[in-house]
Parts: structure tokens; sequence; C-alpha cells
């Protein structure tokens, strides 16, 4: 078993170092053939020097394959008694392959790539070294009539894998005439004769005629490995064609589903149409290539359409003039799509000059559509001509329609947050009208029983009690309604008042000293190790640590304790409230904000109450972007942990 683990990973080190297929790894090598070698303005990227780069260095590879072929070949005549081959020639020809091989082993791993061009020189260098190495051991083993010829077609199937086939054929037919040009000069001219181990001791007799015969049947096998090896190799272009393109749509459907993903979720966590506009539009310009976009709303009750958002565009071309529902760029049908391919021809334009003098030469335009109703238009613009086309428009549809939602969804949301605006401000001014009567009321029954106006029998003493008793509790509404709408209120726009957080929570632990020694529960307040500032709009920190206090003493027994602390990091502030009273059930952690809710076990432990302490300590905590946490275990007390960002306050 381990031998079988040893012979694969050997197996896979060879493919790996040697075989062709690894090149896709780094590169397509036969990306060259896409590659200009003469003239032209085209310059290849850095993606194709790199293809070019790992061809020439699997050639380095390859050749080490065929320099220990020609050693064990040489090794081989050396052992032959009465060897007629110059065995010394083929040891020197075998170090003259190593050496340049080691050279451009070495100068690939030194050099940075360079230029496509330099390159495919140094490749085509390696095939002509190569090529003259060949017909140097061809001529060394016994002229063309050794077996080594026909290696000549391995070499030009090496070469189908890297050119174009015209190359190849045209290396062909290079080969056939330097096979030509080698017998003239060995056999014919006899300027280097040759000595032929292949065909005895005697004096080799050439024909004419079948000299000619085998010529041409060996330039057939020539053209013929050459048409079957550039064919194969076109079908394998194709299909790796076909699976770039396919991996290109790939990447580029699934860039879509990002943006049309991070756009979804920009939707659903913000309310900033004009945020969410501008990158809706930046990334429709990144997407489709284009040179900018722009992204208009209709206005009520006219025709005309308002810059909502708009990417890559001066502001001498977006101030052209007005852009109306007539405008010919403007889809009539809310499922039409305008298409511009040229702006010097089309006569749609209202405004043709000054797109050419912005560089614009083509245009879409997609209707914003909600509900049937066209709500705006986005527009894209490009540098060239035929930049869009139809391929393109079920990705824009989706986005022009997510862009129609979003904007009605942020009209309803601004609808709904005035409505609530409008619902508190009502309540507010209410309860403000009604505290002043109700304690004026309050007064006038303290009064009264405390006998400014004449004794009272003890009956009615007990009944002007009670009405004391429901007095407060209806004032006590009163004052937590309020507090509980101020807290609703947007803090944007309302001015605020640097404090220290922690000397407003031992100001309000004062507050309740009478009341928790009164009922006989120890408040404690734990300074942090320096002062932390805070800006709050006044009164809202009084508010907070008031019901937070107000709550934890109401609900713990006699003997108990409240423990209060603040502290910051470099993040957050925080702000802990712990007690070891009644506790909250787990069923009801989440409810116990909602306004007017009290737990059975806090209306079993105590009947009166509002149900709004947490609620507005809620909206505070809300109204500066903080959070809050409740940790709690029935009969065993409470813990309130509530944060705020360290960025929204000057530390």
């Amino acid at each position: 078993m381990r031998e079988n683990c040893y012979g694969m990973s050997l197996v896979s080190f060879l493919g790996k170092y040697f075989l062709p297929g690894e090149l896709h790894a780094s590169g397509d090598f036969n990306a060259v053939r896409q590659l200009p070698n003469r003239g032209g303005s085209h310059v290849p990227g850095r993606p194709q020097v790199e293809e070019v780069a790992v061809i020439a260095r699997w050639l380095v590879r390859l050749r080490w394959i065929a320099i220990c072929g020609f050693l064990v070949l040489a090794l081989g005549y050396s052992l032959l008694p009465q060897t007629v081959l110059p065995v010394p020639a083929l040891y020197g020809l075998c170090l003259v392959l190593i050496l340049y091989n080691l050279t451009f082993s070495l100068t690939f791993r030194t050099r940075a790539l360079s230029a496509a061009r330099h390159e495919l020189f140094f490749i085509r260098l390696q095939v002509l070294f190569d090529w003259v190495a060949l017909f140097l051991f061809i001529h060394f083993t016994g002229g063309i009539f050794s077996p080594i010829v026909f290696f000549v077609i391995l070499h030009i199937i090496i070469n189908s894998m890297i050119f174009p086939p015209t190359h190849c054929y045209w290396y062909t037919t290079f080969s056939l005439a330097g096979l030509g040009l080698l017998f003239l000069i060995e056999n014919v001219l006899k300027i280097f004769p040759v000595t032929n181990p292949w065909f005895g001791k005697g004096a080799l007799e050439l024909e004419p005629a079948p000299l000619f015969i085998a010529f041409v049947l060996f330039s057939l096998v020539l053209y013929a490995a050459t048409f079957l090896a550039t064919s194969v190799m076109s079908r394998f272009r194709q299909r790796e064609h076909l699976v770039r393109s396919l991996s290109g749509n790939l990447k580029k459907a699934l860039t879509r589903m990002e943006t049309l993903y991070d756009v979804t979720t920009m939707m659903v966590t913000s309310y900033d149409v004009r945020k969410v506009l501008d990158r809706l539009v930046h990334e429709s310009v990144r997407i489709m290539e284009a040179q900018g976009a722009t992204l208009r709303l209709v206005q009520q009750n006219t025709d005309e359409l308002a810059t909502a958002a708009t990417c890559g565009l001066s502001e001498a071309y977006l101030a052209k003039g007005p852009v109306t529902m007539e405008d010919g760029l403007i889809p009539r049908n809310p499922d039409d799509v305008i298409i511009v391919d040229n702006v010097e021809q089309d006569p749609r334009l209202r405004y043709p000059q000054e797109a050419l003098r912005e560089g614009i030469r083509s245009m879409i335009s997609i209707p914003l559509v909600s509900k049937g109703a066209t709500k705006g238009n986005l527009r894209l613009y490009a540098r060239e001509p035929h930049h869009f086309t139809r391929d393109e428009l079920p990705f824009l549809r989706v986005l022009a329609g997510g862009t129609a939602v979003i904007i009605d969804n942020v009209q309803a949301w601004k609808a709904l947050e005035e409505s609530n605006r409008r619902i508190v401000s009502f309540a507010y001014q209410i309860g403000h009208d009604l505290k002043s009567p109700v304690s004026a009321v309050q007064s006038l029954l303290t009064a009264m029983r405390e006998g400014y106006a004449g004794s009272i029998p003890p009956r009615q003493q007990d009944i002007l009690a009670r009405c004391i008793n429901k007095q407060e509790q209806l004032l006590k509404l009163i004052r937590d309604l309020l507090n509980l709408a101020e807290g609703k209120t947007s803090a944007e726009g309302q001015k605020r008042v640097a404090v220290f957080i922690d000397a407003a929570a031992a100001e309000a632990v004062k507050l309740f000293e009478a009341v928790s020694t009164q009922k006989g529960v120890a408040v404690v307040s734990l300074p942090p190790k320096r002062p932390i500032p805070f800006e709050e709009i006044p009164g809202d920190l009084q508010r907070l640590f008031s019901n937070l206090l107000d709550n934890a003493i109401r609900y713990t027994p006699p003997g108990g304790k409240v423990e209060i602390e603040t502290g910051c990091d470099d993040r957050q502030i925080t702000i802990t409230l712990k007690d070891n009273g009644i506790g909250i059930e787990p069923e009801y952690r989440e409810k116990i904000f909602e306004e007017f809710f009290r737990t059975p076990r806090a209306k079993k432990c105590l009947a009166e109450g509002t149900g709004l302490g947490l609620a507005i300590v809620m909206g505070i905590v809300n109204r500066y972007h903080g959070s809050i946490h409740l940790e709690s275990e029935p009969g065993k007390g409470s813990a309130f942990l509530i944060t705020f960002p360290k960025r929204n306050h000057k530390l």
C-alpha cells in the first residue's frame, strides 16, 4: 500500500512538472495564438504575459527530458563495439544542450516579467535552438536516414500546442527544407559526409526515384501530423474559449447577484434614500462598464424629472436643460427600454451636441416602474457606440424595479414617521395640558385633607385619601406619558449639552436615597476610573436613570441591593444596573419594554404601576443609537446592560 502511494506521488510530481496540462494552473498557453507578433497597436495585458512566461518555463522543463534521452543514446553508442558514430560529438552536443537550457532556466527565475512580445521572443528563440540541436543530432547519428528523424514529428506536435495552425504549417515546411538541405550537404555536395551505421558497413547506394518517393511520403506524414495536431488543438482551444466565456458570464452573473444582494440589504437596513440611490447609480456604472449614469425622479403635479443621483458626468452636462416625460429618451410604456446605439445618428436626443461634448456616444434608458406607475428613469452613458445590448436588459430591469420599490418604501416610511411624529406630538400636548389641572386638583385635595377648608369627618377623610392616591397615580401616568413621548421624538436638530454620565448616575442615586432608605433597599453607585463625558439632550439621562432605579427599587424586597455602574472602552459607553429583586420570567424578557406591559409577578408584588418605565428607557436608548440587554432569573434578580457607541460623544 505504501509503495503504491509512493508511485502515485512520483507520477503526480512528474505530471505536474512536465505535462503541458499543468500550464492551465497558471495560465493558458494556447492564448499565444492571440498575441500579435508584428506591428499593430495592441499591447497585451499582464495575464497574457504570464501565460507566455508559463510556456517558456514549460519548454525548459520538457527539454530536460530530451537531454536525458540523448545522454542515454550517446551512452548506448559508446558501449557498442566498433561504433562508427562520433560519440564525443554527441556528448559535446548534450553538454551544449545542458548549458543553454540551464541558461534559460536561470534567466526565467531571476528576471521579472516583461512585455508579452519579449516573452514570445524567448519562446521562439528556444524553438530555434531546439531545431538546430535536433538537426545536429540527426547529422551525428547517421544523417537523414537516422531514426532520430522521426523526432521531427514530435517537435511539430509540440509546436502545434503552442503556436497557431498557420505558424505550425510554416514550421513543417521549414523542417522539410532543412532536411533536404541536410541531405544535399551530406550526400550530394559531401561537405559534411557521414557514415550510416544503420545499413551495414558498405557504402549506401542512393537511387533518385525511391529517395524522392520516400521524401514525399515523409512530407505527407509530417503534414498529416501537423493537420491532426492542429485540428485537435483547435477543437481544444474552441472548448477552452467556450469555458472561458461561460466562466466570464458566471462571474458577471455573480457580480450582479452580489450587487442586488447588497442593494437589497441596504434597502432593508437603511432609509436614507439619497445614500441608497447613489449606491445604485455607482454599481450600475461599474457593472455595465459605462462612463456615467443618472437617476431622475418624477416630480409631483408636474411632468418634469429631477436628478436624484448621478455618477461620472460633469456639472455642465447635468445642467444642460430640463428633462420631462415628453423627452424622446423617456420610455412611454413601463415595459419599454430605449437604447441609443449612436448619439450622432439618433434623432430622439433632445441635447445631442451637449452629449457629444461630454464624450457620450451611446445610451440606455430604463423606466423605474412600481405598481404600474413610472416613478422615474435610470439612464446610463458610454463613450463607445453600440456599448449596450439587449442581453443586459434583464439585470437592468431588476435593478430599476428594485430602485422603484426602494423609493416607494422610503416614501411610505417617511409618511409613517410623519404620522407617528404627529401622534406623539398630539399625545405630548394632551399630557402637557392635563398635567396642570391634575396637579391643581391634587393640591386642592391635599389642602382639604390638611384642614385648610375646615374639619372633615373621619369617613370623608378616608374617601379623600383614596382620591388623593388615585390622583397621584394619574399624575404619575401623565408624567410617564410625557417622558415616553419625549423619548420617541427625533434627536436630530435638538441642542445637546455636555455632561458626565457617571455624575448623572450619582445624582440619580441621591434623588432616590430617601425612597430606598424608607423601603430598606441599599442603592450603590460604582464610579469609573475617570469621568465619562456624554452629549445629551437636556433631561434624557435623568429620565433614563430615574426609571431604571425606580423600577429596580420598587421590585426589590427589603434588605435587597441595587447596584449601578458606568464605564467605557475604546468603542462604547456602558451602563450596568443589577438588583436582587423578583426577577423576570424568560417568556416576558422581550415584552417588558413594551408600553403598559407588566409581568404577572410584578402585578402580584405591586398592584400600582403604569408599565411605562422600561418603555421610556428603551426610547431613550434608541434615541442615541444604543442597545439594551437583559439577564434575569426569577427570584434572584435582574441585570440591565446598556451600551452607547462612543463615536457620538467627545471623549
